[in-house]
């Protein structure tokens, strides 16, 4: 069976009635029905109006976002950690930018490919490579009731000794070298 008189004729051996077609809608519009003097020009139900006369006046439609929908994070959280389909997921303030660790808040861990200054939009893709968090995602706290974004970077800790070049990472937060 290849086209439309095959099927035709299938439905007419089998007794089936052809479907109903449904009018077309431009066949609804009457062959005179006037219009604006513009190239571009829609169809409001009535006549056809410029395009840019319609736009200026068709109502806008926007979605208002449900706001259970969005996690309740507190604005001051370093850290946000959810299991996204079977993944541990961490994401970590690092200064102005939220990085993304996955399956280990060690340094092996982070997502070097990813960094954004929004955590909705950290979330959003988090969510999109590894699925949706089941448990929803919180605000986590280190050990010592601070983040742990301090642990996650052993080359810039202030703990470990200086590497004796010279350079700023011999250098405490303070800009002393250590033990000065």
């Amino acid at each position: 069976m290849y086209g439309r008189e095959a099927l035709r004729l299938l439905r007419e051996r089998q007794g089936t009635p052809e479907p109903d077609r449904q009018a077309s809608l431009l066949d609804q519009i009457p062959p005179d029905a006037p219009m604006d003097d513009a190239t571009l020009t829609v169809w409001n139900g009535d006549r056809f109006v410029a395009y840019d006369r319609w736009l200026a006046t068709a109502p806008i439609l926007r979605e208002e976002k449900q706001q259970d929908a969005k996690p309740a994070i507190p604005a001051d959280a370093t850290c946000v950690a959810g299991e996204c389909g079977g993944t541990r997921v961490w994401l970590v303030k690092d200064g102005e930018r939220w990085l993304m660790f996955v399956g280990s808040r060690k340094a092996n861990g982070r997502r070097r490919d990813f960094a954004t200054p929004y955590v909705e939009h950290a979330i959003r893709t988090a969510e999109q490579w590894y699925g949706a968090a089941g448990g929803g995602w919180r605000a986590e706290k280190g050990r010592d009731e601070r983040a742990e974004a301090a642990d996650l970077y052993p080359k810039d800790s202030t703990v470990e000794k200086g590497t004796g070049n010279g350079r700023l990472d011999d250098l405490d937060l303070d800009g002393r070298e250590p033990g000065r």
